[in-house]
Order: C-alpha cells, then structure tokens, then sequence
C-alpha cells in the first residue's frame, strides 16, 4: 500500500513541550547593555560579549518588548531577536544547580535550578558530564539547566499523574510499553526514533555511504522536555477521568510564568568523536526489545540540535529558536558525513491549490535578498520527483522511502550568520573557551511572531518577518519538503483507510484563535516550526481545528492518562508506520 505525505510542520519537529524557567526572581540582562542603535529598550538585543559568556550565572534575558508590526519601520530587528536566542542558549546550557545528593535513584541538582557558583564556560568543557559522576549514583551532578527539565513521560507518566516538585523530583519515566527504574535512569531520556513520525535519520557507520541495512547505521534519537512552570501548571489542571475541556500555557490569566519547550537531537557516538571535544556529550537511555519486552540501555551520546521554544507575554505563539552543531553536514577535514534520511512514506501530495503536474516553490528571505526555491513534484518519493536519493540497493521497508541525502536549503538570514560571526569572535577572545565544546555550536534562526510567507521575490520591502520563516533543523526537520520547507496545515488521516494523510498543504491557515495577537494575524498560513506547531490543538473538533496550545505533547490520550510510549531503537516497518498517525491526531 503507498502511503503518502500531506506535508506537515517544520519545526514541529519539537514534539514541542512548554517548559519554563521564567521567574521575577531570575537574573536579567542589565539595562546598561542596551545598544545605542536600538530603537526600543531591549536588553537581551544588545551585542554579545565575552561578559556575557562568562556572566556567574548566566541571566536569562527578559522578554522581548512588542513587536510593532511595521513592515517598513521595525522597532526591533532580527539580529537583536538573533542575540536573545543566543543569549537563552547561554543561560539554559549552563550548569544546573548541585544539591549535594549522591545516592543511587535520587536528583543530585535542583531541576530547573541554574547553578549560582558556575557559567557557560564550565558547561564547555569536554569531560563536564562525565567528571560529575561518582560510585554512588547512576546520575552525574553535572548537568546543562535544560536536561533537568520534565521529561514527556514524566509530564504525562502511563497510568498516572504528574505528580510531585520538579525541583525535588527523582527521574522516573513511565510509559505504556516500559517503566525505568529511578536507579537505572539519567536525565537524557531518548525515547524518539523519529522526527514526529515523517522519517529518521541516520549518520553512515562506514564512510559516508549507507549501510545496505539503514538500521545497521548511526541513528540520530530524541527527547522533548518541559521546565518547571509549565510542569506545575499541566499538573495543576491534570484530571485523567475529567480531562479539561480547553487550556492555555502559562503564561495566562492566573500564572504569568513563562512557558519553555525543548526538544533535543543526539546522535550516536564514537570513541573518536567523544575524544574530538566537538560535543556536549552525556549517558543517555535508549530502547531495545530483548526476549518480547522493551528494555531500556544506556550509551554516550552527543548533542546534534537543539530547539528552545519561549512563551512570554506580547509573544503568545512561542519565539522558535534553533542550533545545531556543526559537523553533521561536514566532517572539520571538510568532507561529506552522508547525513540521510530514510522516509516512512513514499509518496507526496499538494493540496488542490497545486496542479500535479506543478512544482511549488518557496520564497526564501535572507534579510538581504529573496530566493524563489523549487520544491519536488507531487508523487513518488524518488529522483525523477527532485529528490535527491542516494544510488545502490538498500533494505528499505515497503510504504518507505530513501535513503535521501540531508540538504541544508539556502534558508539562512544575514543577521543570523553576522550574531554567529559575533559569537564566535567573543569565544575566540575568551580563554575559558579555547577548548569548549560550545564553539562547535550555531544558531540556525528563529521566529518570533506569525506571517504570510512574502508573495513574490520582486523587489518590494520585503516582511522582516519572513526572515527564518522555513524555520527548521537538520537533524530535527530533515526531509525536504517534508519538514523543512513546510507552510500552511495538517489534513486529519482517513478514519476509514487509517492512511498517512500528512498534507504539503499551500494554503491552509496553520496559526488558528491565539488570543493576544493583533486582529487577523490568527488566522495566517505560518511556515516552519511555529506553522506545525499551530496545528497542534486541543481539543480538536469534527474539522480538526481547535485553540492553538502550540503543544504535540497535549492531546486526549496524554490527558486521559495513557501517557506515551517510548520508542525502541530499531521497530519493526509496522511499529514505525503507525507512529504517522499519532503526531496527525494530537
């Protein structure tokens, strides 16, 4: 049977959770730091400095001032948007707080605690994770603000309710298939074989050929986590036997914390890789099926992407931040690693609004020009269709399709490039991070607020806005367009053939009913992460539209306490195939 895509979201990759820190009591971003150019105060756009980098602690910059929303006049720009993504970056990667715990099964920090006494240039060091860790706990001490935060299972445990402090609270992940041992876990829990059921991607084991078997490769696996206010509030509203009938993260009208989702990619390590300081590296959990039954391993892994997603006031659609490192493309000898994907679908569709014999395109804004980029044909997932598909005989399941060489699409926006540049040359005159993994890190761009894509590449003032609005990551939103150069909405599956119905829909307003944003700007075709995660509603109606919550980790099952299932390491075609529908129907 052919299964098809009906594209979905770009950033959506997230399996976003909302997670926040934000609290009145954190350190900011002095106001002394604001640039002079800046038309609207803004602490957290000014520009980065070593200071900045070595700040004990770390402030969590304050929300942005509103948006003005003039095309031709914007008060605030990409590169001081640009700068507060990196200056989150900072805050959230550096070290958690110690609690002096070093027992098998108990925390040994304070969840969603940044550590008053360290900076981002501790977190730096190669060794961080490991030299945190002792005889006495399968925990290390040493570990990143974020990877503290609750995990999925932890939110939405199979079977009960979210339950406890997430300060105080010991890891222990429930899901349908498998409960780990709170002396057995860690806080990276990989619990994701795919990128929200569209595909997986894998690193070659040999050279930068695939293996004859996929599987037999790297795989890269991920996890989605929430912090601390947006933990407390699902907590507060969870009723398994009378789930809520609508929601609203935080912040809303009787918590004004702030929201935080991350979603992470890690990708299988070698000893080589682990030795080459490239990394942030950690023990992490994986899932096998061993004798019938899903067992959880552990193994090093090292961390590939990162989004970091922020709900704050003015801001209701979340601002998308995203980072990758920089080799999954290149090796540093600057030779091709094969990144590929291999997709749980092997046909796409367009929407009525593209003839099948058309190739839509997309429009491209790099904040200097715009770039009109041809997307595949509708039909088979194949290189008569525009897909670059790596050439030999491969195993690949029936209803899939690849292996299909990783693109970085040209989606790159000069501010975003020039704020890196910025960076770089910050660590680079800061002896604390000659040797930090933290070089080896980029952002990729961001999206503060919704828009219609730009109509044309014709030179009219193009929308600020629209710059990063294919917003995606290459190990998280991999397959082009799939996930990568996504707009528009989601078209439930069939409730009778039961088929992957993931639509590359042109037109579809994506953003739907977000309260706070200015008249008719709920109601846009959004692109990239922010366009798929405004598919993500709850409750859905008979039309598959509802609230936008902008959360793939709420939904009736999640609420009704079935909580989720973690993902082993190689599924069965069968397993892998059914994952399409679960990200359709939240």
């Amino acid at each position: 049977m052919k299964t098809g895509i009906i594209m979905f979201g770009a950033l959506a990759g997230a399996l976003a959770m909302s997670t926040s820190c934000t609290k009145k009591t954190e350190p900011t971003v002095a106001a002394s730091s604001i640039s002079k150019d800046q038309k609207t105060p803004f602490p957290g756009g000014a520009p980065i400095t070593a200071a900045d980098l070595t700040a004990t602690p770390a402030a969590l910059p304050t929300a942005p001032p509103p948006y003005n929303y003039d095309p031709y006049n914007p008060n605030i720009s990409h590169a001081e948007y640009a700068r507060f993504a990196w200056r989150q970056f900072i805050h959230f990667n550096s070290p958690a707080q110690k609690n002096g715990v070093d027992v098998a099964g108990k925390s040994p920090v304070v969840r969603g605690s940044i550590d008053p006494n360290r900076n981002f240039a501790a977190s730096g060091a190669s060794g961080f994770y490991q030299s945190g860790r002792t005889a006495n706990s399968n925990f290390s001490s040493n570990q990143l603000v974020w990877e503290t935060f609750a995990h999925r299972s932890e939110l939405f445990p199979a079977g009960s309710a979210p339950k406890g402090n997430l300060a105080t609270l010991d890891p222990e992940y429930a899901f349908q298939n498998v409960k780990v041992a709170s002396t057995d876990a860690r806080f990276n829990n990989l619990d994701e074989n795919t990128q929200i059921g569209q595909n997986q991607i894998f690193f070659p084991k040999n050279g930068n050929t695939p293996s004859t078997n996929p599987q037999d490769d790297h795989i890269i696996l991920f996890q989605a986590k929430v912090s601390p206010v947006e933990y407390g509030y699902i907590k507060s509203i969870y009723n398994a036997n009378n789930p809520p009938t609508a929601l609203e993260l935080p912040p809303n009208g009787t918590d004004q914390g702030e929201s935080v989702e991350v979603k992470s990619a890690w990708r299988e390590m070698t000893p080589a890789l682990i030795a080459s300081g490239r990394y942030h590296t950690a023990e992490a959990l994986y899932y096998y099926q061993e004798n019938g039954q899903t067992q959880a391993r552990v193994a090093t892994f090292g961390l590939v992407g990162l989004h970091i997603l922020r709900k704050m006031e003015n801001y209701p659609t979340f601002v998308y931040t995203t980072f990758e490192q920089v080799d999954s493309l290149t090796t540093p000898d600057k030779k091709d690693t094969g990144l590929y994907v291999i997709n749980l679908y092997d046909q796409l569709q367009y929407d009525a609004s593209v003839p099948p014999e058309t190739r839509p395109s997309a429009i491209l804004n790099s904040g200097s020009n715009r770039t009109l980029v041809a997307l595949p044909l509708a039909g088979a997932i194949d290189s008569a269709h525009g897909y670059d598909v790596v050439p030999g005989k491969f195993t690949v399941p029936s209803g899939f399709s690849g292996p299909i060489k990783v693109q970085n699409p040209p989606v790159a926006t000069s501010a975003v490039y020039s704020v890196n540049s910025e960076v770089q040359l910050a660590m680079a005159n800061t002896p604390e991070f000659k040797n930090s993994v933290w070089q080896y890190y980029r952002l990729v761009g961001l999206q503060v607020l919704p828009t219609n894509e730009d109509s044309s590449v014709t030179p009219a003032t193009p929308n600020p806005l629209t710059q990063d609005y294919y917003l995606a990551n290459i190990v998280v939103e991999s397959s082009q367009p799939g996930i990568q150069l996504f707009k528009g909405g989601v078209k439930d599956p069939s409730p009778d053939k039961k088929e992957f119905t993931l639509l590359a829909k042109r037109g579809l307003p994506s953003i739907l009913g977000v309260k706070k944003l200015p008249p008719n700007s709920d109601q846009l075709v959004m692109g990239g992460c922010m366009g798929c995660h405004g598919n993500a509603q709850y409750p859905r109606d008979k039309e598959g539209k509802g609230p936008s919550i902008f959360s793939f980790l709420i939904n009736g099952d999640t609420m009704g306490g079935q909580g989720f299932s973690a993902d082993e390491r190689n599924e069965s075609p069968g397993e892998l195939s059914a994952k399409r529908l679960e990200y359709l129907t939240y």
